[in-house]
C-alpha cells in the first residue's frame, strides 16, 4: 500500500488586521476522502511593535461548505514581536474536508501569515 504526500497553500501572505481571524471562505479546502495524515505548517510575521501573538484554528465538514461551528482542532503559536516564526502540528485526518483558519490575538498591530497542509494518502 503506496503512500503518497501533496503539499497545499492554504492561505498565502494574508494580511490579519488587529484582534480578526481570516474567513473560512478565504481559506482553501482539502480533501482528506484518503488522507491518513496531516501536517499543518505556519509562517507568521509579528509586527515589531506587536503585544500578542496568534492562534491556529483547523475547522472538519462532513460535507463540503458544512463547516462545524467550532474548531476541531488549535494550536498557539510562539510569540516574538517583529520576528517571523515557522511552526508546524499534525492534526486529525477523519473529517472529509477541512479548512484552516488564523487569528490575531493583538489588539493594535496587524500580522502576514502563511499556511500549508501536508495530507499523506494512500494511493
Amino acid at each position: 500500500m503506496p503512500l503518497a504526500k501533496t503539499v497545499t497553500a492554504v492561505l498565502s501572505d494574508v494580511t490579519i488586521a488587529a484582534d480578526a481571524e481570516t474567513l473560512l471562505s478565504a481559506c482553501t479546502e482539502l480533501d482528506l476522502d484518503a488522507a491518513v495524515q496531516v501536517e499543518i505548517e505556519v509562517a507568521i510575521t509579528y509586527g515589531a511593535t506587536a503585544t500578542a501573538g496568534a492562534i491556529v484554528r483547523v475547522w472538519g465538514a462532513a460535507v463540503t461548505a458544512e463547516y462545524t461551528t467550532a474548531p476541531t482542532d488549535e494550536y498557539a503559536l510562539s510569540f516574538t514581536a517583529g520576528a517571523t516564526v515557522r511552526e508546524s502540528f499534525q492534526t486529525r485526518a477523519s473529517p472529509r474536508f477541512m479548512k484552516v483558519t488564523a487569528l490575531n490575538e493583538d489588539p493594535a498591530v496587524e500580522l502576514i501569515v502563511t499556511v500549508k497542509a501536508t495530507v499523506q494518502v494512500v494511493s
